[in-house]
Order: structure tokens, then C-alpha cells, then sequence
């Protein structure tokens, strides 16, 4: 038995009979405590009655008694004040110095056994998602009232990216928002080269020169170890013109052109067109920080990402290779990925940062306007009765596959939950 699934049973009470401690004591658990799934004890806050005695104060989950040691809590003071141990099995007896010896119960063939038979059965399942052939209309349900906190939870999580960057960044906002948004149009394919390219080209430095959109994309060109000096158009030679001469000026190393992946990809969204699109942005766009997170409603911000390659790549997807005309603008779906990966988690984090609680709820607004994602994953939660609404839902829906169904946490998720009782 799992410690998971004795959290599960001591979270929801299922168990067949009265609790009783290993010395005989009844236990009456007014309130199991809050569920803890950072360092410390397992349940916080509980409130319990063992024997005569009313207590207020954590639980401990373990298989066995003796993995108390094992985890090395008895030189950890976080757990001095673990008012009850509940294992599978007691082999040992615990103190802590906070209140001696801890009360222990032995929960060991007092629990259902259809219950963990269908936990077992969910923990084996090879199916896009365990408990597929189990879903009602009441568990669709249990979703949508679910879809804001696991939206929350995803952009919290995205929102770590971008506190990263902007640690990096030693807190300039404009940058970090530079390289999350070069991050984010690299898709995932090339994310990281994007990420390399922006970090190594710093956005103070493409705005001295933000108003000759020319030499702005000799510099990203250049600085991603894209140019030659064999190039035959006038474009191309150019570019390398220009980023030989600020080169030398600003002693830049170029990355390694190995870095870019154009294989198994659509033409459309070739490093070389991306490039070329994030240079029109910064020649184009304001990147002030305070305007560009702050204010900007849904309808700007897809206006905001409205941007073409320049002139070359209407015929072009690499250089010197011609191509059937056509402009090449960042696509409704590319606006879209940008949108959810990068300004609605990077508003998030101004949320967070600023003790702005406002932002959080203007992020999850600006996914909920947002059509719904369209792949692989979420036309299988629509075979199974979980259309995406928005990308609200449709993130939700990632998030709950991501975080609960790949990694069989069907103990901490309201659907299986509600299986399972």
C-alpha cells in the first residue's frame, strides 16, 4: 500500500470501523487537517480527540512506523508537534521532542477493499487518461466546476518560466518579457535556441537601432550564426554587412547555427521566418513594461502580435532558396500559443510581484477569451465527452493530463476522487 493511498483514506475518513490507536485509545477526528505536499508533516492543523484528550496539531502518513527514521524526522523540529502517526503497519515506537511518545493508529485491513482494488485498477490502466471508461455526465461536471483552479495551477506554473528569466534578467521587466516572448515564438521545437538568441542579444541593445528595422534583423540574423560571407542577394549581403561592422563594435559571439531545428517542421514557422518577425516587433511594437502588461485588452494584444516578415520572406522560407509568393505573418494559432505561454503567465507573475491579486483574475479572463486549442490532446478529451470551450478549458484540460493522469495522481484529483468513493 502506498502512502498516497493511506493520505487518501485518512483525507476522506473511509475507513470500516472506529479508529483505534495501537494502545487501545479511541481516536475522533474532528477535522483531518489541511493536506501538505511541501516539506513537513503530511496533514496540517488537525483536530482530533484521542482517548480523553482533545488535540490540535499535524499527522504523519507512513507505511511503516519505522519510516520515521528512515525519513530522518526525529532530527527535523518541523515534526515536534505530529500529534498522531498513521501507517500500514506499526513496527516501532516514535517520540518526538515536542510531546513524547506519538499516538500511532494501524490502519492496516480497515479501509474498503473494493476501493483499493479500483485504485489499483486506475494505477494500471493503459488508457489515454485511467478512469476513461468510468466518466458520467456528473464527472464532466466535476470538471467544469474544477476549470478555474486548474487553470490557476497551470499559469502558476508557467509564471515560474518567467520568474526565471527575470531573475536573469536581474529584474529588468522588458527583458525578461523579451526572451519569454522569443521563447514562446520559437514554439517548442526551437524555444530554447529563441531563449539563447534573446539572452545573448539583450533588447537595450536592438533598441538603439529599433528604428532601421534592417540593421535590427542583421543583428538577430547574425547573432544566430545565420549569415555568411557567400551570400549572392542584395539582402542577405546586407545583413551580413551590417552585422560584421556592430559585431566588432559590440563584440558579439555569435551562437552556433547548429542550434536551429527547420526538419519535421511547417515552413511558415522556420527560425528564419520567426526571426525576421521578432525584429519587425521590436522596430514595430512598444516595449515598455508598465504599458504593455497593464493595460492592453485581449483585441490589442492580438494586434500587438499582428506582425510580417519582411519583404524578402514573401518569396523566401531560407535564404537564397525562392519560394511561391506569400506574406508571412505570425498565424491565428502561433498568436494564440504566444498569447497562453508568454503575456497571460507573464501577467500572472506581475500578479504575483506587484501584489497585484487583479492580475490573476485579468490572466484567466484573457484565456477565457481566447478560442479553444486544437491538437492532438484535446481532440482526445473530446472523444471522451470534455469539449474545450476556450483555451481556458483547453489549458485546464493540459494541466489535468499533464499533472494528474500522466503521473497516476488520481488520489489528488476531484474526478477520480469521486471514483474512488
Amino acid at each position: 500500500m502506498t502512502e498516497d493511498f493511506i493520505q487518501y483514506l485518512w483525507r476522506f475518513r473511509l475507513f470500516c470501523t472506529d479508529l483505534v490507536t495501537v494502545s487501545g485509545e479511541k481516536v475522533t477526528v474532528f477535522h483531518p487537517g489541511e493536506s501538505n505536499r511541501n516539506g513537513g508533516p503530511d496533514f496540517f492543523n488537525a483536530r482530533l480527540r484521542i482517548g480523553q484528550t482533545t488535540w490540535a496539531g499535524n499527522v504523519e502518513i507512513h507505511q511503516k512506523s519505522s519510516d520515521w527514521f528512515r525519513h530522518s524526522h526525529d532530527h527535523d523540529p518541523a515534526y515536534d508537534n505530529v500529534i498522531l502517526h498513521v501507517v500500514e503497519s506499526h513496527d516501532m515506537e516514535v517520540t518526538t521532542t515536542g510531546i513524547g511518545s506519538i499516538a500511532v493508529v494501524e490502519v492496516k485491513g480497515n479501509y474498503p477493499d473494493r476501493v483499493y482494488k479500483m485504485y489499483l485498477q486506475l494505477l494500471d490502466s493503459p488508457l489515454f487518461i485511467s478512469c476513461q471508461n468510468l466518466l458520467t455526465e456528473e464527472l464532466t461536471e466535476t470538471f467544469r466546476l474544477w476549470v478555474p483552479a486548474l487553470a490557476f495551477e497551470r499559469l502558476k506554473e508557467k509564471a515560474l518560466k518567467a520568474r526565471r528569466l527575470l531573475e536573469s534578467a536581474a529584474g529588468n521587466w522588458e527583458e525578461a518579457f523579451y526572451q519569454l516572448l522569443a521563447y514562446s515564438i520559437g514554439l517548442r521545437v526551437n524555444a530554447q535556441s529563441f531563449e539563447l538568441l534573446a539572452k545573448s542579444l539583450p533588447l537595450k541593445l536592438l533598441a538603439r537601432h529599433r528604428s532601421n528595422r534592417l540593421i535590427v534583423e542583421a543583428l538577430m540574423f547574425g547573432q544566430a550564426g545565420l549569415l555568411h560571407a557567400a551570400f549572392r542577394e542584395d539582402y542577405p549581403r546586407q545583413l551580413y554587412r551590417d552585422f560584421s561592422f556592430f559585431r566588432d563594435k559590440y563584440n558579439l559571439v555569435p551562437l552556433n547555427n547548429g542550434i536551429w531545428k527547420f526538419l519535421r517542421m511547417r515552413p511558415s514557422a522556420f527560425p528564419t521566418i520567426r526571426i525576421s518577425q521578432i525584429a519587425g516587433m521590436i522596430h514595430d511594437r512598444d516595449f515598455l513594461f508598465e504599458d504593455t502588461m497593464l493595460q492592453q485588452p485581449i483585441g490589442s494584444w492580438i494586434n500587438w502580435l499582428n506582425v510580417k516578415a519582411s519583404d524578402y520572406w514573401d518569396t523566401h522560407y531560407t535564404f537564397e532558396r525562392i519560394s511561391a509568393q506569400r506574406e508571412k505573418t505570425l498565424g491565428k494559432k502561433s498568436v494564440l500559443t504566444v498569447i497562453i505561454n508568454a503575456i497571460a503567465p507573464f501577467l500572472f507573475l506581475v500578479g504575483e510581484d506587484k501584489k497585484l491579486p487583479g492580475n490573476f483574475e485579468k490572466a484567466l479572463s484573457l484565456l477565457e477569451c481566447l478560442p479553444a486549442e486544437d491538437d492532438t490532446d484535446t481532440g482526445h478529451w473530446n472523444l471522451l465527452g470534455f469539449p474545450g470551450e476556450n483555451a481556458l478549458h483547453t489549458q485546464a484540460l493540459k494541466q489535468l493530463k499533464k499533472r494528474y493522469c500522466d503521473q497516476k495522481r488520481c488520489l489528488g484529483c476531484r474526478i477520480g476522487a469521486k471514483i474512488l468513493q
